[in-house]
């Protein structure tokens, strides 16, 4: 499933908890880790860039000793430019199947994993994308619990595809989970036709992931997605939840629209996001 695993790094505390659980998956897959940390800026600041990337360099070094101590095939890389440019075309260019990041990092000028880097890289990224933001103080290394939100749309289907593949190699139980938002609509009719939704697109996940074999549950919630996805999480022991991504008429767009991103930025789980590309 996974062979190539980008795990980015400034050296800061949330992105060394993305570096664990990015670890611990290739440790499952067998997957090769390539540590990269960008130095932001044109390379051309001579003694001050040789000092960044004296210190990139010890990022990247930190997440390759504990890729070792796991026993996980690990290469190094220190990129200069635009960070998350940098990411997606390191990613292009070596067949990465899964981006590791955390949503925030270090303060300061020349901070670089922040909330704008991460959306890029869930936006534009062509495999799928594993954030982890501040909230999150640990991870698991046995996957044992999975939920795939789900809005019901098609935007979805690569994320309910790759939820359930992940779910497989893990044995994990299966959580399907709508919800339906009673704080911008109050009428009867429409919270009865979204409830319908629900119903259908829980119960075709549940089945699918019944047909793998996997233990599922469903579940149907009201109140503000990004809250009630995030509260669901925390109150059923959610090890990763899985949302969709989607790319219409070139422009890439997420498919709970800005639940997706708030999801990202707010879960107390990491978050694996997975972009539906166009044909």
């Amino acid at each position: 499933m996974y062979q190539n695993i980008l795990v980015a790094t400034d050296g800061s505390d949330i992105a060394t908890t993305a570096a664990d659980q990015g670890i611990s998956i290739a440790k499952k897959f067998d997957a090769t880790i390539h540590a990269v940390s960008v130095v932001e800026g044109d390379g051309t600041d001579g003694q001050a860039d040789d000092e960044a990337r004296s210190r990139h360099r010890q990022f990247v070094e930190t997440v390759e000793e504990k890729a070792v101590d796991r026993d996980v095939s690990v290469g190094t890389s220190i990129q200069t430019g635009q960070p998350s440019r940098e990411l997606l075309e390191y990613a292009d260019e070596h067949d990465i199947d899964l981006c590791v990041l955390g949503t925030h990092g270090r303060t300061g000028i020349r901070r670089w994993i922040m909330g704008s880097v991460a959306r890029a890289v869930v936006r534009e990224a062509r495999c799928p994308v594993l954030t982890v933001n501040p909230s999150v103080t640990d991870v698991a290394h046995d996957i044992d619990d999975i939920c795939i939100a789900t809005d019901g749309r098609p935007g979805v289907e690569a994320a309910v595809e790759n939820g359930l593949d992940l779910a497989e190699a893990y044995g994990s139980t299966v959580h399907s989970l709508y919800v339906v938002d009673d704080v911008h609509s109050h009428m009867d009719i429409v919270l009865d036709a979204l409830e319908e939704i629900g119903e259908r697109s829980t119960n075709t996940i549940a089945n699918r992931a019944a047909e793998r074999g996997l233990e599922t549950k469903r579940a149907i919630e009201r109140g503000i997605p990004n809250e009630a996805i995030g509260s669901y999480a925390a109150d059923h022991d959610i090890d990763i939840v899985v949302v969709g991504t989607e790319s219409r008429s070139g422009l890439d767009r997420l498919v709970t629209g800005s639940v997706s991103q708030r999801v990202v930025s707010s879960s107390p789980v990491p978050v694996l996001s997975v972009r539906t590309l166009e044909q």
